[in-house]
């Protein structure tokens, strides 16, 4: 069955493919429109991305330069780590159910690279997860390396390096997979990355020593919507989105900042919700809305206000989360309503309230549109975030997350070639490892993450959609703590309470080697990591089969002869 979407140029042909245990009930095919963005040819939004997705056929393919670039995000200029000369890079767009390839080659002279495709389930690709020491060596200087999986989610997401903290000098771009939503809508605005932003490169700022002494985090200068703001010089230019009046705008949120949480709002107007990460939820209706590092948020937003004026769009970063922003108060783009005589110069429009706060949307108002029940624990695992002082390294400080040691493993030498390899799981310390193969597919893993500093820590878990089961202050207490276990909230990145916990599950459904860790820069550099090791050493290798197990090892030679360090 041909169909084609609002998207004019992506067009595919729609076959339909069932992974167990749900089936998919092919139906009346349903033309995706302004009035039936539930439809999507044989699918809809019915259809469970978690086992169900369609076979358009269809390969998008991508090939991603990565260099320096000296830019002027915000009229500062400042030398970046961009793909293809760009900040943001290219948008990485595709149907549900196309496949995705991306060459990466590496035009640094001195850092190996990688790209991770945040929040793609990677189902049975763990090898195009881009994490350097998990599933890959990073790409050498002249390299280059192609990296290939399905769209079995549809929604809104980001690619960034996945090496040391290149992301926070530029080197990072949306993904728009485009599917059905649980609301209408008429135009599709595309993706708004909000960021923190430093004139200074974030190699340099991590080794300052107020940041390296105590870990104090940098002061960001300044902060970014799709990659523009104006500066306290007067420089700079803001970013602009069109409304049309009377029509329902689909706004795609993405915080891909190093350190900031983000507060967004639309002055005058209420947003919609309809998607968290890569997972539809029911519609909830919010003037204001909180955006941790790496989450994402699909919202409508309704053009009924008066077109003869201008409206700020804000990014308000919650200084609560010990966080400092330079320009707080001025990290804005402009909504201008569509008009024969468009209103030009800035807004003057009014803020909405804005609660400086720490804590994560209310995990009530979070419902998936499909929802599953969490069976028992196979196995529990607790784990204490702890801030640790020098190891005689050049770092001061160091998180500790389980374990023995900050997860500092080499590059060199990645968990899934070492499994392969040996037909078993004996890592180093320094990967912070947590051996589940021997557990059996499809068993269910509770995750208990703790913290008694004063800090939130956005946690990302590669591979997997999440359970969130509770979540609270305090310390974690199992007799006085109710686990929703009927229909909890699930999604790639959740934030863990200041001074508190989550209490997380997913299932081992999904062989490869995936990281667990915390998406604020500085504290993932200084060691805010573990190591899932999920599936049988076999289904691991199943998995590369031989030639990705092929690529995997040439990409790691190369890296060998770059005399580039090993470890960072």
């Amino acid at each position: 069955m041909r169909f084609s979407f609002f998207f004019g140029t992506f067009l595919g042909w729609a076959t339909w493919t069932v992974a167990v245990p749900l089936e998919h009930t092919k139906r009346q095919s349903c033309a995706n429109g302004p009035t039936a963005r539930n439809c999507w040819g044989d699918f809809s939004i019915d259809d469970d991305v978690t086992y169900t997705w369609p076979d358009t056929g269809v390969t998008r393919s991508y090939s991603f330069d990565v260099g320096l670039a000296t830019l002027a995000p915000d009229g500062v200029e400042k030398v970046m780590m961009v793909v293809n000369g760009q900040y943001p890079g290219p948008t990485i767009e595709a149907n549900w159910g196309d496949s995705v390839q991306v060459e990466v080659c590496n035009n640094l002279s001195q850092n190996g690279t990688s790209i991770h495709f945040h929040g793609v389930r990677h189902l049975n690709t763990n090898h195009a997860d881009g994490a350097v020491s998990q599933t890959e060596c990073p790409i050498a200087p002249g390299d280059c390396h192609t990296y290939r999986f399905k769209a079995t989610q549809h929604g809104s997401s980001w690619y960034h390096s996945h090496y040391s903290l290149q992301y926070g000098d530029g080197l990072l771009g949306a993904i728009v997979i485009h599917g059905p939503t649980t609301a209408n809508w008429d135009i599709d605005l595309g993706p708004l990355l909000i960021t923190d932003h430093y004139h200074e490169s974030v190699f340099d700022l991590a080794d300052e020593p107020l940041t390296s002494l105590i870990g104090i985090p940098p002061v960001a200068v300044n902060g970014l919507m799709n990659g523009k703001n104006a500066y306290l010089t007067g420089t700079g230019s803001r970013a602009e989105f069109t409304f049309t009046p009377g029509k329902k705008h689909l706004l795609r949120l993405v915080n891909t900042g190093s350190e900031m949480i983000f507060r967004f709002a639309v002055d005058q107007h209420h947003m919609t919700v309809v998607a968290m990460d890569f997972i539809p939820i029911q519609p909830f209706e919010t003037d204001t809305l909180l955006i941790a590092i790496g989450q994402r948020y699909d919202v409508i937003i309704e053009a009924d206000q008066s077109p003869d004026v201008a409206y700020w769009a804000r990014g308000v970063p919650m200084t609560s989360c010990f966080a400092i922003n330079l320009m707080s108060t001025d990290i804005r783009a402009i909504v201008r309503y569509e008009s024969d005589t468009p209103v030009t110069g800035d807004p003057t429009s009014t803020s909405w309230l804005m609660l400086d706060t720490c804590a994560d949307e209310d995990l009530s108002n979070l419902v998936p549109h499909i929802t599953h029940s969490v069976g028992p624990s196979a196995l529990t695992q607790n784990f204490n975030a702890v801030l640790l002082p020098s190891q005689g390294d050049n770092y001061a400080v160091r998180w500790r997350v389980g374990g023995s040691e900050p997860y500092r493993p080499p590059k060199n030498n990645p968990v899934v070639k070492q499994v392969i390899d040996t037909a078993a799981v004996n890592l180093t310390a320094d990967f912070n490892p947590i051996d589940l193969t021997s557990l059996a597919p499809s068993s269910w893993v509770y995750l208990i993450v703790e913290s008694l500093a004063p800090l939130p820590h956005p946690l990302h878990l590669h591979g997997h959609d999440t359970y969130v089961l509770a979540r609270g202050t305090g310390p974690y207490v199992e007799l006085l703590t109710s686990l929703d276990l009927e229909s909890p909230p699930r999604r790639d990145t959740f934030n863990l309470p200041q001074s508190g916990y989550v209490v997380l599950a997913f299932q081992t459904d999904n062989p490869g080697s995936w990281l667990l860790h915390c998406h604020i820069q500085w504290h993932i550099h200084q060691g805010f990591a573990l190591t899932l090791v999920e599936g049988s050493p076999s289904s691991i290798q199943g998995v590369y089969g031989s030639g990705e197990d092929a690529e995997m090892r040439r990409v790691c030679q190369n890296w060998g002869s770059s005399g580039l360090e090993t470890t960072d």
